[in-house]
């Protein structure tokens, strides 16, 4: 099941800041927006702001910040400077720029910003003295107000582009040839007089300031819910004294200064709340206009918009609060065509293993608007069933079909509350219909198969009630029949499931509640024992779920949809958690990452050069790179091996 997407009406413009901070307590989790802010203080912070001791420096600059070199300082209508520490100039480059952001690679620091000549972003090194490799990349079409660097990943560079329409731009960069490539990933509505950002890669977390009302963050992952909530806001809301201005990022700590006052305060950034640690106050008729901090805090960089000049200092930050784990990502190798329904339409897909011809194995996934899609394993739609609201799909192979070879997929027909069923050609996997079988269900939703040491055939099939039904599937002259042969239920929606084959366990999903499994056998008791809980790792809704097995070694894995994450358990008990992660760009092969993935499939049969451990299919919620209708991801299983040490 889908969380609500944002979606904007007269209230989203108010809570997006039209109206001031007296008026957000009218924004409601409809629009997207928490309105609790959840600064606190420490005691540090009780007592008088500790007075910051600043120094000018020479450079004719807007803004500069701290290198190994030196100070490295921009002025949108002069040079690009590299200094020493005594101010001595170094290295000059004639580019009037704004903006600094930076972040490192495997060929050291980079930074970015805007060469406001040309109204184009700037990429650059500082190596030798010298401000060398400098890239550009293509004008931008609109008026730029501010940017800040993201790296979700060592493979990955974004730049938030803050235009002067209030827009945020979120690019993908890519620095690593002769010229910079940039493409837009995605872009939404920012409050009115939003002028800086700041990214803190380790919670994925973009920090704007709006202009007289406070700070909000902002999930900074491409695929996420666009979505904000107050780090601090203005007195009397909030512990800010007047007005919220530039950020920065050091030591796990975000800086803010504030307009219009002589302010200084860092907040300590743990997951999604944020403690005040520290006010400073600068000299009296101080008005901060740029921040830059190094990462460890020790020099900061304020530009004051009364002289014009670049002050510096240095201040003392605490090392970071602990993080919770960053989730790695990982890179999908294909996608399917997308889907022809608008709206939330794919949702779950199964994996048909050619026997002689493992590259020619094949892809089922359900449009559960229409109908069942057949893919190749390059993403190409080769088959389109138009059988109706199908929502789940599962494959068993080495049945029979009226005395003949043939494999079989059933999918949850949610019209006529009944199992569809499909035959698969053993040669060739083309699927056809092969009739139904009602079930007593009054709203069938989940389901999945199971091929037990007999060769006897199952579909496990669920109500949105929580009721779950056990049918056998078996041939006769007539073709496909089921007969009813068991009842289990929880006690809140469920939808996925999935079996394990060779040990006879069914796992099943809970959405709100936990994964749990018993017995696959129709007469295995009914007892549910629970596998994982709901919790900061596993994040409802519970969507779908498949188990891998190769010999010895089964793993099942499970869609963690309220964080867009890919959960992996040991499938056999102790079910012990091994490792997660999340599936993101492949810049190289222009695919998107995956996102609110309802269903999934794994197999780990040898599936040819591109997945010779199997593969993992996945739906993506939100189909980017460009913005399309929602399809099917595929990751080659060897790369969650080699993440997971497998």
């Amino acid at each position: 099941m889908k969380k609500n997407l944002l979606k904007k009406s007269p209230l989203a413009m108010v809570c997006a800041g039209i109206i001031p901070a007296l008026l957000l307590s009218a924004c409601g989790e409809k629009e997207n927006i928490s309105t609790e802010a959840t600064v606190s203080k420490t005691a540090a912070n009780e007592s008088a702001a500790v007075s910051l001791a600043l120094q000018p420096l020479t450079a004719a600059a807007e803004q500069a910040t701290f290198t190994a070199e030196g100070w490295l300082s921009v002025h949108p209508d002069l040079t690009m400077q590299l200094t020493d520490e005594s101010q001595t100039l170094l290295n000059e480059q004639q580019i009037a720029a704004e903006f600094i952001s930076e972040r490192s690679d495997e060929n050291g620091p980079l930074f970015v910003s805007i060469d406001t000549e040309e109204n184009r972003l700037v990429s650059y090194r500082v190596t030798g003295n010298e401000i060398t490799g400098i890239q550009f990349g293509e004008t931008l079409p609109y008026p730029v107000e501010g940017l800040c660097l993201y790296q979700p990943s060592d493979n990955e560079l974004n730049v938030f582009v803050m235009d002067e329409a209030q827009m945020a731009h979120q690019l993908l960069l890519d620095v690593s040839a002769d010229a910079m490539k940039q493409q837009e990933i995605r872009q939404f509505p920012l409050p009115p007089l939003s002028e800086y950002c700041v990214v803190d890669d380790a919670t994925d977390q973009l920090f704007v300031s709006e202009e007289n009302v406070g700070v909000w963050a902002y999930n900074a992952r491409a695929e996420s819910e666009v979505a904000r909530k107050p780090v601090d806001l203005v007195q009397p809301w909030g512990s800010l004294n007047e007005n919220a201005g530039p950020l920065a990022l050091a030591n796990g700590q975000l800086l803010i200064a504030e307009l219009g006052t002589n302010q200084l305060h860092s907040y300590r950034i743990e997951k999604d709340n944020y403690t005040l640690s520290q006010s400073w106050t600068m000299p009296a008729d101080m008005l901060a206009d740029s921040l830059t901090a190094s990462s460890d805090g020790g020099h900061i960089a304020i530009l004051d918009d009364e002289s014009g000049t670049l002050f510096t200092g240095e201040i003392s930050l605490p090392p970071r609060a602990a993080t919770a784990e960053r989730i790695a990502q990982l890179a999908p190798s294909a996608e399917t065509t997308p889907v022809t329904t608008n709206g939330d339409a794919a949702d779950d897909p199964a994996i048909w293993v050619n026997s002689n011809h493992p590259e020619q194995s094949r892809v089922l996934g359900t449009n559960k608007k229409q109908g069942l899609y057949v893919y190749d394993l390059k993403g190409n739609e080769l088959q389109e069933l138009l059988v109706g609201r199908v929502n789940n799909v599962d494959v068993r192979q080495g049945f029979t079909y009226q005395g003949k070879a043939t494999d079989i997929a059933a999918a949850s027909q949610r019209d006529r509350h009944a199992i569809a069923l499909f035959t698969i050609n053993p040669a060739n996997g083309q699927v056809s219909t092969a009739g139904e079988v009602e079930t007593t269900l009054d709203d069938v939703y989940g389901m999945c198969m199971y091929k037990n040491n007999a060769d006897e055939f199952f579909v496990f099939i669920n109500d949105e009630d929580g009721r779950f039904e056990q049918w056998q599937i078996t041939d006769s002259d007539d073709g496909w029949k089921g007969k009813k042969v068991r009842e289990f239920a929880v006690e809140t929606q469920p939808e996925g499931c999935a079996a394990d084959d060779v040990k006879q366990r069914l796992f099943i999903g809970e959405e709100d509640v936990a994964v749990w499994t018993l017995g696959a056998e129709p007469d295995d008791a009914t007892e549910l024992t629970e596998l994982a809980p709901v919790s900061d790792i596993l994040v409802d809704d519970i969507e779908g779920m498949d188990v891998y097995r190769q010999g010895d070694q089964a793993y099942l894995i499970v869609s963690s949809q309220g964080n867009d994450s890919y959960i992996l358990y040991n499938a056999e008990a102790p079910y012990d958690y091994i490792g997660r992660f999340r599936i993101g760009i492949n810049a190289a092969a222009g695919i998107d990452g995956a996102s609110e993935t309802d269903g999934l499939t794994v197999t780990s049969a040898n599936l040819g050069d591109d997945y010779p451990a199997g593969m993992l299919v996945v739906q993506d919620g939100r189909n980017m790179l460009p913005d399309e209708l929602q399809n099917f991801k595929y990751v080659n299983w060897k790369d969650i091996a080699d993440l997971m040490n497998l």
